[in-house]
């Protein structure tokens, strides 16, 4: 597995405040696997059909729905633990405090050990080199 990568010259905000050229290793993002793309792969790879993939994803994300709509966290054997979560603002006194405080809920996720494993192993390429 690899992350490709290119080497660009950017405007960064130094720590003192100030706006300075400098190169950073930027990486290259490819589009998102289609759904139905994925379906095909899954079939070829576990001999179920398309309809009972779908079936089990549709049942998957219906019941994900439900259990962060009650503010649990849910563990997938092999990929890892999806947790809703929220920043907030403070307050002077308990009383200030609610749902107006919220200013995100997000959706976290705890990949599974074997997933930061392969993480561990990921090699990075610069594509300059590759073109060259």
């Amino acid at each position: 597995m690899s992350i490709p990568y290119r080497k660009t010259r950017k405007k960064i905000l130094s720590p003192d405040g100030t706006m300075r050229k400098a190169w950073v290793m930027q990486q290259i993002s490819y589009p998102p696997i289609k759904f139905n793309d994925f379906v095909k792969e899954c079939v070829v790879s576990q001999g179920v059909s398309a309809s009972q993939v779908k079936g089990i994803s549709e049942a998957l994300s219906n019941r994900l729905r439900h259990y962060f709509e009650t503010g649990h966290s849910v563990q997938l054997e092999g990929i890892g633990t999806l947790k809703p979560v929220f920043n907030a603002a403070c307050a002077d006194t308990p009383e200030e405090l609610g749902n107006e405080c919220v200013r995100q809920i997000k959706l976290r996720f705890y990949p599974h050990k074997e997933f930061q494993e392969s993480m561990k192993h990921l090699e990075l390429v610069d594509l300059d080199l590759i073109q060259e």
